[in-house]
This record gives C-alpha cells, structure tokens and sequence, in this order.
C-alpha cells in the first residue's frame, strides 16, 4: 500500500505499529552478481544521491513505530552510505531516543556479519574524504 494512504486511514498515526521492516529504495549493488540489469543503472553516485530519502523514510517508520518497538532496517546494498550511514544518522537524529540492538537471538538462522563502525565519502566529484563533516565548507554554520 502506497504510505499515504496508511497515514490518512489513522490521521497522524504516530506511534500505531509494534513492529516496523523498513525496507528502503538502495542502488541495488548487493544484487549486481544475480541481476545483470543493475549494471546498466548503477553507478558510484547512487548511493550518495539516494541517502537522504533512505534517512527520511526511515525516520517515518520510526515515528510510526510504538514506544519499545522493533524496527528493521534493510537495504540489498554492501555500501554502508547506504546501511551504517543511515543507521548512525538515525541514532544521531533521535538523540537516545532509539538504541541499536543485537538481533541474534530473535532471529538465530539469519546469517549476519558485523556492520563497518567507519568508512570514507565520497562527494559528487568522487573525491574521497574521510568523514562526511570534512566534506561541508566550514565557512557555512553547520545546521
């Protein structure tokens, strides 16, 4: 169902579902061995260019979600602007009021590898920088 109609049917509908699988637009790259069609669309911008919407949805799952909740987030993507980017943007935006838990007891058969706690940037140029704060022009104050 299309998002808005959710959001229509139950008003605001803050805080009216226990479990949430926010499963985002991404780049596809995590498919590109299966799915030869990716090749053609992708490219190293993508996930650059599509992060903020990733961010925005999953900040409207969080909102939708109850307190004590459960949700997940899922991309098919290996590029962590994509997955642990996303991640460490919403824990900054919510301020404690979310926490990252360990999933491996709720779901034993899944096979999972630890997330990247840091990765470089890179900007529309390509150009690589080693965090997305030394990307901005520090003449500009931050927001």
């Amino acid at each position: 169902r299309d998002a808005g109609l959710v959001l229509s049917a139950y008003g605001q509908g803050e805080g009216i579902y226990d479990r949430i699988l926010c499963d985002v637009p991404c780049s596809g790259d995590g498919t590109l061995r299966k799915d030869l069609k990716v090749w053609d669309k992708w490219t190293p911008l993508f996930g650059l260019q599509i992060h903020r919407l990733q961010v925005q949805i999953a900040m409207r799952g969080l909102a939708l979600l109850k307190v004590g909740g459960i949700m997940a987030y899922s991309t098919c993507s290996f590029n962590p602007i994509e997955d642990e980017a996303v991640v460490a943007d919403l824990l900054r935006r919510t301020k404690g009021a979310i926490e990252l838990v360990d999933a491996s007891e709720m779901v034993p058969a899944l096979v999972r590898r630890p997330g990247w706690k840091t990765w470089k940037v890179l900007d529309e140029d390509l150009h690589q920088w080693e965090s997305y704060s030394d990307t901005q022009d520090k003449t500009v104050p931050a927001p």
